[in-house]
């Protein structure tokens, strides 16, 4: 950490004198929680907080329709975004994820099984809420019966029913909008998919980008990740990256 706060001083002396740092993002509960035009809220927020207090940074938050907030920063006019893949190149990233999309199977609590296998569930009937695209063609790809549901609570109501044995949802939601319908539900180990999401800064900005990430990797070190991810979440940050090391049936 010392080397690449000198690499700051050195080489981008406004970072620690007088620049504030601005960061976009959009609304992604509960990683990032938007009211009243601004990001108030969310584990990434409180990462962000967290990490740029210890580098003794100033930053601003700055809400922005999603695509835009992607070519600004690739752009160079934003210093950075919230919760964006290793995809958006020139973006660059760091090795520690600030941010997990992870997708499960859901099933009743009573239910007998408890693995997810995708080849066990060819054919079968999969809950699936309204307007998640990317679902669906993951239910085709996989060959399952996608039955789409209003919303994610009629989902979990109709699940509970027994409309349907499998419902297809988000880990950071899935539970909290069962609870709002009186579902018990539980999830399938391992997890369908596993995606990271980073913090990403403009391309001008790789110090800053190598600064961040080793106080990211201190933050996982001492437990503050999975502090702040247990206030928003039903896992903490270390339960979500071991869920990313396990292979997908």
């Amino acid at each position: 950490m010392k080397y690449v706060l000198v690499l700051l001083v050195l080489f981008y002396p406004h970072f620690i004198s007088s620049k504030t740092i601005t960061i976009c993002g959009a609304s992604f509960p509960p990683s990032t929680i938007v009211e009243n035009g601004k990001l108030v809220r969310g584990y990434s927020v409180e990462v962000i907080a967290e990490s740029f207090s210890r580098l003794k940074l100033d930053y601003q938050l700055e809400v922005l329709p999603w695509k835009r907030c992607l070519w600004l920063v690739k752009a160079g006019d934003i210093d950075a975004v919230i919760d964006t893949s290793i995809y958006n190149e020139p973006i660059i990233t760091g090795k520690f994820p600030i941010s997990y999309n992870q997708l499960a199977i859901y099933v009743r609590e009573d239910f007998p099984d408890a693995e997810y296998s995708s080849i066990s569930l060819r054919g079968k009937l999969i809950g699936i809420p309204r307007g998640y695209t990317s679902y669906f063609n993951l239910a085709k790809e996989n060959g399952w019966l996608g039955l789409e549901t209003d919303d994610e609570e009629n989902m979990f109501t109709m699940l509970e029913k027994g409309r349907f044995d499998y419902a297809f949802s988000d880990t950071s939601t899935a539970l909290s909008m069962a609870s709002k319908v009186n579902a018990r539900i539980k999830p399938l180990k391992p997890v369908v998919t596993s995606q990271k999401y980073f913090l990403g800064f403009s391309p001008n900005h790789e110090a800053l980008a190598l600064a961040f990430d080793e106080v990211i990797e201190k933050m996982i070190q001492d437990g503050t990740m999975n502090r702040i991810y247990i206030k928003y979440l039903p896992q903490s940050y270390t339960d979500m990256h071991n869920n990313s090391l396990v292979s997908f049936q």
